[in-house]
């Protein structure tokens, strides 16, 4: 591994990771994260778009600034799907549950515009675009780091400033708001700056899924839910866990792609979450 390798998984890693945990405990649901919330595919759409114009090199941030408008654009998806469904049965339009499943349709629909875009395109340009599609921390540009860095730090503090509004949503929602938290406006800044982070981090290495599941999840049964040390856990745990998973990927002939490994690893680690008894 190069350091610019090492420097990719440890800024995509806990970018995710980070992601992963607020989104569990915003939602109240372990199964919370960017990938499975659709939030990953609309980034990855939005750089596929900008290979097939051609875009992609006229500046550095081009290709971030994409990410972030499909992220948004499956974050919109995914608000309206819930607030449709919540009018309709009477429930909390950001019930955890709801959420999930409005993921899968917004990450379904972000998935085939990709499709259709990639449908368009030159050989050359779906080659290069695919890399996004699988996930790859290899061929990452150098003039791109510094601004996805800048973004998940952002992001990171973003988030971290939450920490003990988190700390009250773990509660529920209703004793957030006893406790003087704005529930809403924490949920907008949270879900924004998980938008920025999953956007730096698919701008950087394409769509790498579960990890934003598998990391916190973990964290949490070993060290709690405190958010105040959760959220640099998780930022580290995620960040150390790509740089095994990609040590992991060069074992195979001709270096399988960091998303494969981590959707071999994180699908099981789903349906465990999702069949175990409930506590």
């Amino acid at each position: 591994m190069t350091t610019l390798t090492i420097l990719v998984s440890l800024i995509v890693g806990s970018a995710l990771a980070t992601s992963g945990a607020t989104l569990q405990s915003v939602l109240r649901n372990p199964l919370a994260e960017p990938y499975i919330l659709g939030i990953v595919g609309g980034a990855s759409f939005g750089v596929a778009l900008m290979f097939v114009l051609g875009w992609h090199a006229a500046s550095p941030v081009v290709v971030p600034l994409a990410a972030f408008a499909g992220a948004c654009l499956s974050l919109v998806l995914v608000c309206l799907v819930s607030f449709l469904a919540a009018r309709r049965s009477g429930t909390n339009g950001l019930a955890g549950g709801t959420v999930i499943v409005a993921g899968f349709v917004a990450g379904s629909f972000t998935c085939s515009l990709q499709m259709l875009t990639l449908a368009y395109a030159t050989p050359e340009q779906s080659a290069a675009a695919y890399k996004w599609v699988w996930g790859d921390l290899h061929q990452a540009s150098p003039q791109a780091v510094p601004w996805a860095a800048a973004a998940a730090l952002v992001a990171f503090v973003l988030i971290y400033a939450q920490n003990r509004k988190l700390n009250a949503f773990v509660l529920g929602e209703d004793v957030a708001r006893a406790l003087g938290v704005n529930v809403r406006r924490t949920q907008l800044i949270v879900l924004l700056a998980t938008s920025i982070a999953t956007a730096a981090s698919v701008a950087l290495a394409g769509a790498v899924g579960f990890l934003g599941l598998i990391v916190p999840h973990v964290v949490r049964q070993l060290f709690g839910a405190n958010h105040r040390l959760y959220l640099p856990l998780s930022a580290l745990g995620g960040a150390l866990f790509l740089v095994a998973a990609d040590a992991v990927a060069q074992l195979f002939p001709g270096h399988l792609p960091i998303g494969v490994v981590c959707a071999l690893t994180g699908a099981p680690f789903f349906l465990y979450l999702l069949t175990r008894p409930s506590k």
